[in-house]
């Protein structure tokens, strides 16, 4: 039997076809934050009638949430950099060609999980603090939270064209 804390690299996959690199981030924080504000719902419905439906229904979108940001997975291939929520309604994708510079970061607590805009621009994030964030060719930046912060950097920045060497 391993050991509980290398259980993060085990998801990293290593693949000679279409992906180079895989990880899926289970997002643990999202279900503490989702999962008790749920569970008073159906307790508050099943005591109090008046307010049953209402409260089931405040339960189902409570749920509803929590299945499409249950977890982050990002993928960088041979062409593209991609990362999606969940069952995977929620994605996107970068082209390689358009990053010029990737770096690892820790978010501010404030920063939170979700998606939304932050210092470091568009933060991707389901759970933790560790990111990597990404700058464009256009000069914009997005930020995807991972539980694999250094593989994720390696296997972005070994796909970027060498910098410009220096003139004289």
């Amino acid at each position: 039997m391993s050991k509980p804390g290398r259980r993060a690299h085990r998801q990293n996959r290593i693949r000679n076809d279409f992906e180079t690199y895989s990880n899926r981030q289970p997002a643990r924080t999202m279900a503490v934050i989702l999962g008790i504000p749920m569970l008073v719902c159906l307790l508050a419905a099943m005591s109090r009638p008046a307010y049953g439906l209402s409260l089931w229904i405040l339960s189902c979108a409570f749920l509803l949430i929590f299945m499409l940001f249950s977890s982050l997975t990002i993928s960088v291939g041979r062409q593209a950099l991609a990362w999606r929520f969940g069952p995977g309604l929620i994605n996107k994708e970068v082209p390689l060609s358009d990053i010029t510079a990737a770096r690892i970061v820790r978010t501010r607590l404030l920063d939170g999980i979700g998606i939304h805009y932050t210092r470091h621009g568009w933060l991707y994030s389901v759970s933790g603090r560790d990111a990597v964030v990404v700058t464009m060719k256009d000069g914009s930046s997005l930020a995807l939270g991972t539980n694999d912060p250094v593989g994720l950097w390696e296997a972005i920045t070994k796909r970027l064209p060498p910098a410009p060497s220096g003139q004289a």
